[in-house]
């Protein structure tokens, strides 16, 4: 029993001095093929600082599969250093707009022609007057409604053509918060026409590739908001209002909203399915909504 016992506890012994070995072995291996990616990575990335993508076009080195989780991430650490890199330039007080602009991007590039990048998203423009000459009546309105539903910024806000289920339209104030989704009539002092919709209850978006201004807001209950902005130097504010929808989805759900890019869109007024298509017109008249068949169209002046 003895020199069993001996035995086994020598045999234990020599299995544990191995297993050690090789565990070294594993390290000093690592060490060497991570110094070994480490210089590669020196060498490809050197001047990166002065590169106009700051290396985004780099193509980095094979990977050695034992570091897979490491350069992973090397690759976060260095598309944090890349933003930083072009958001060193911008103004912090531009960086809110910035954030629309990205999340406007990531649902509409590509998909929609010009989804208005290039120009500066003011969001409030009815509280300007180069939009609105009775600004102080909106402003008014927008203070008891900021008591009364506890609101606490305008994210939008916007003359529009609004269609409702009786193939009616009429220009409307809309106005966009972090809670509520209103609408305003602008010959009644922008008297709100009754209780905001919940931000909670939009469920996706529609618009066109096009330049018209049109917008269907997806709501729960059966009847969207089908709306085509206006402005008095006919910008294109889609991609503003998309854009903030967007973040505003992104907050409650942590992912994109579903938005729909197409020539011809669907919507629900009154529990029923309507499309609606679009058509441009000669000359430069105000964009308007005509019944056809069961659905309507937008006819606009490009």
């Amino acid at each position: 029993m003895l020199l069993q016992k001996n035995w086994r506890g020598g045999i234990a012994r020599l299995r544990t001095k191995r297993m050690r070995a090789i565990y070294r072995i594993m390290a000093k291996f690592r060490r060497y093929k991570l110094r070994k990616y480490i210089l590669q990575l020196v060498n490809t990335f050197r001047g990166v600082h002065r590169m106009a993508d700051f290396g985004k076009s780099i193509v980095w080195p094979e990977e050695p599969t034992v570091l897979h989780g490491l350069i992973e991430e090397l690759k976060k650490n260095h598309r944090r250093w890349r933003a930083g890199m072009i958001l060193k330039d911008i103004p912090k007080e531009r960086w809110p707009e910035l954030r629309l602009k990205v999340s406007a991007a990531e649902v509409l590039s590509g998909k929609r022609k010009d989804w208005g990048f290039a120009r500066k998203w003011e969001g409030n423009y009815l509280a300007s007057v180069a939009d609105n000459t009775n600004t102080a009546n909106f402003v008014e309105q927008v203070n008891g409604l900021k008591s009364k539903d506890g609101f606490s910024k305008v994210l939008f806000s916007s003359y529009a053509i609004k269609a409702n289920k009786f193939n009616k339209t009429a220009v409307r104030g809309v106005l966009f918060t972090e809670k509520f989704i209103y609408k305003l009539d602008p010959k009644k002092r922008f008297k709100p026409m009754r209780q905001g919709t919940p931000v909670s209850d939009v469920t996706g978006v529609s618009v066109s590739p096009g330049p018209d201004q049109l917008i269907m807001i997806h709501l729960q209950g059966g009847n969207d908001l089908v709306l085509c902005l206006t402005s008095p130097k006919g910008e294109e504010r889609v991609g503003e209002l998309v854009g903030i929808l967007n973040r505003q989805w992104q907050r409650i759900q942590n992912r994109n909203m579903r938005v729909i890019v197409s020539t011809s869109l669907q919507c629900m007024m009154g529990d029923k399915q309507r499309e609606i298509s679009i058509q441009e017109s000669a000359g430069n008249g105000q964009s308007t909504f005509k019944k056809n068949g069961n659905g309507m169209i937008l006819h606009y002046s490009a």
